[in-house]
């Protein structure tokens, strides 16, 4: 077994320890305020390659529906709460996991304020991991429907790539982190939405690992796209790797999250003026 293999091995035992400990979080000291909630995204997929998970850089990514009657961590007076809640995690994860290779990094949301907005699509049953409760997903848009979002979302990089250089000039050491999570939220979905522009079913992408949307974006000749998404993911490994201490990586990271951004916006703008979605 190779290294990089004895890593993906470990992170994934980790990740599913994480999923475990926000499970036994949610039923002891939540399940009157929760009516479920569940995992999804590049955690929870089958890993091919180093670019399909990075340690820290990918998040564990879990949505909860909350109770009707209830207003779990929604005013200030739950701040606290929710600071306790946050080392209880991070408590019992190096608890239960002394030798850890990582601490996946959680990024829990409240669907409850999104779901009903006109870009929020849902995952497929398939796609997920239930954490609690039974999960109850809506039927999504029609594919016509996602592929104006996705659309719309990738255009929308042109009011935002210009903020870039005033902000990345002034950065060093720990500031570089702040500028990687700036942009991490936008690098991996950009090449997804590309695709789906000129996909039949494109909630079948988002299914995909990121080892099966590089192949995708160069079976579509779209060669540079793929290359900057991967080197995006390899330099967030020697990062992490370094312990997220050195400043060349993470420029280095920022740099090729940057190349994919402004690729994707390229390809958008070509196809919205040859398509009518």
């Amino acid at each position: 077994m190779s290294e990089h293999s004895k890593y993906m091995k470990q992170a994934r035992k980790e990740v599913d320890s994480c999923l475990d400990i926000w499970k036994e979080i949610f039923e002891k000291n939540y399940s009157k305020s929760l009516e479920y909630a569940y995992a999804k995204g590049s955690a929870t997929k089958h890993w091919d390659t180093y670019i399909d998970y990075v340690p820290v850089l990918s998040d564990v990514d879990i949505h909860l529906k909350v109770n009707k009657h209830s207003n779990f961590l929604g005013d200030d007076n739950s701040f606290h709460e929710s600071v306790n809640i946050s080392e209880m995690y991070e408590t019992t994860f190096l608890e239960q996991n002394q030798n850890n290779f990582h601490l996946p990094r959680t990024q829990v949301i409240k669907i409850d304020d999104i779901v009903d907005k006109v870009n929020f699509i849902q995952p497929r049953e398939t796609s997920i991991v239930p954490v609690f409760g039974t999960p109850v997903l809506e039927d999504n848009p029609s594919n016509e429907v996602i592929k104006q979002i996705d659309l719309k979302n990738v255009l929308d990089l042109e009011e935002f790539l210009p903020t870039l250089p005033m902000s990345m000039m002034d950065r060093t050491g720990l500031d570089l982190w702040s500028l990687v999570r700036r942009l991490n939220w936008r690098v991996s979905p950009s090449p997804v939405r590309i695709l789906s522009l000129s996909s039949d079913n494109p909630l079948d992408l988002w299914e995909m690992n990121r080892t099966s949307i590089t192949e995708q974006l160069e079976k579509h000749d779209l060669h540079l796209i793929s290359e900057s998404y991967k080197d995006y993911y390899y330099e967030g490994w020697i990062s992490f790797m370094e312990g997220f201490s050195n400043s060349q990586s993470l420029r280095r990271i920022i740099s090729n999250g940057f190349d994919v951004l402004k690729l994707c916006l390229e390809e958008a703008k070509k196809i919205s003026g040859s398509i009518n979605l």
